[in-house]
């Protein structure tokens, strides 16, 4: 008879987690609650969990946190699985890789490794509940979990009946959503099953974050991030409104930002000379998720790049200069001529970086 637990995340976790981890590894299934209803957790190396699989969904997902997991199983994690990964999980969200290059462990029975790879194809997936947050690290290598799409604890554990050997149930789940199940190949991606995650989140989180760092964020950096998404579009002939879904979010910030201001007059009117709309910016102060979410940081100046990696050293791999070696002058104060140069040489650098973003 399996343990059913009351969800309770005011109590010490500790005994949940020791019992969890004791199932598992007596290859029982664990139930746990989930975001499209009940999940079920299976130790892969049990002789049962093929079977256990079967009772409650033929499409088993890896659990996984991140894309450590799937490099474990020796898959390749394209950039846009691993943006995907990192700022949507955990959500209703499975993302499915390449199975080429799946090497899983060798006490994984047969069976089980063919039930994962479906269509050539391997699936991940990280639920959405605080449940997970002590799961994790209970957990001695990697699991399995399978969606039951059961509004219930109990209807769960009936479908594994003796194969369950503990379920923690936070009462009833909505099953009326499922989990969006995207495909990313090497450079794309595809919505293969359509689910409560909505497409254009997909788009904004898929996309590669372009983010442009000067000091107050109303000069140099909204230029920047203005003449880019112009220069963007046109080489990707699409327009700027499309341009994260087709995989690209430029944005700026300021290492002594205040928050809401409008970009300055003079940067208005050389704005419009270059055929860029800066009317609607509005000054960000750089922050720690901004600056983790962006694939590429660029500064305008060395001591902008300092002040960032000084703070935030794990995203020192991210940070580039605008100018190569060099640093563009603040022209704040400065006439409109001093601006229209700032400009122009913003653009000669966007037009030498954007080819390595577009490779057409």
């Amino acid at each position: 008879m399996p343990t059913v637990l009351d969800w309770n995340p005011t109590v010490d976790p500790s005994e949940f987690v020791r019992q969890v981890r004791e199932s598992l590894a007596a290859g029982l299934a664990v139930v746990l609650p989930g975001d499209s209803g009940y999940v079920a957790l299976i130790n892969p190396a049990c002789p049962a969990a093929s079977e256990q699989i079967r009772q409650v969904n033929e499409h088993p997902s890896v659990l996984a946190y991140g894309f450590e997991e799937a490099s474990a199983l020796g898959l390749t994690v394209p950039d846009v699985a691993r943006r995907l990964m990192f700022r949507a999980w955990p959500a209703p969200l499975a993302v499915e890789l390449a199975a080429e290059g799946f090497n899983p462990p060798t006490n994984w029975p047969l069976a089980v490794c063919e039930r994962l790879v479906d269509g050539n194809r391997v699936r991940l997936r990280c639920p959405e509940h605080p449940v997970f947050e002590g799961v994790f690290p209970a957990l001695d290598g990697l699991t399995l979990v399978v969606d039951t799409f059961q509004a219930t604890a109990e209807a769960a554990l009936d479908l594994l009946d003796e194969n369950a050997g503990l379920a923690v149930a936070a009462g009833i789940r909505d099953t009326s959503h499922r989990p969006t199940v995207v495909n990313v190949d090497s450079v794309t991606y595809t919505i293969t099953e359509t689910g409560t995650f909505a497409k254009d989140e997909i788009e904004r989180l898929a996309a590669r974050i372009v983010l442009f760092v000067c000091t107050g964020n109303t000069c140099r950096s909204p230029l920047a991030e203005g003449l880019a998404k112009k220069l963007l579009a046109a080489r990707l002939s699409c327009s700027v409104a499309d341009l994260p879904a087709r995989g690209f979010w430029l944005l700026s910030a300021g290492v002594a930002a205040y928050g809401g201001s409008p970009a300055s007059a003079e940067s208005l009117d050389i704005a419009s000379e270059f055929g860029v709309d800066l009317g609607s910016h509005r000054s960000r102060p750089i922050n720690p998720q901004l600056l983790a979410a962006a694939d590429d940081i660029i500064a305008m100046t060395a001591a902008h790049a300092h002040s960032i990696t000084a703070r935030y050293p794990e995203v020192s791999a991210s940070v580039r200069l605008l100018c190569g070696e060099h640093d563009l002058d603040d022209p704040i104060g400065a006439g409109l001529d001093v601006y229209r140069d700032c400009a122009q040489t913003i653009q000669a650098h966007l037009e030498r970086l954007i080819p390595e973003w577009v490779v057409l």
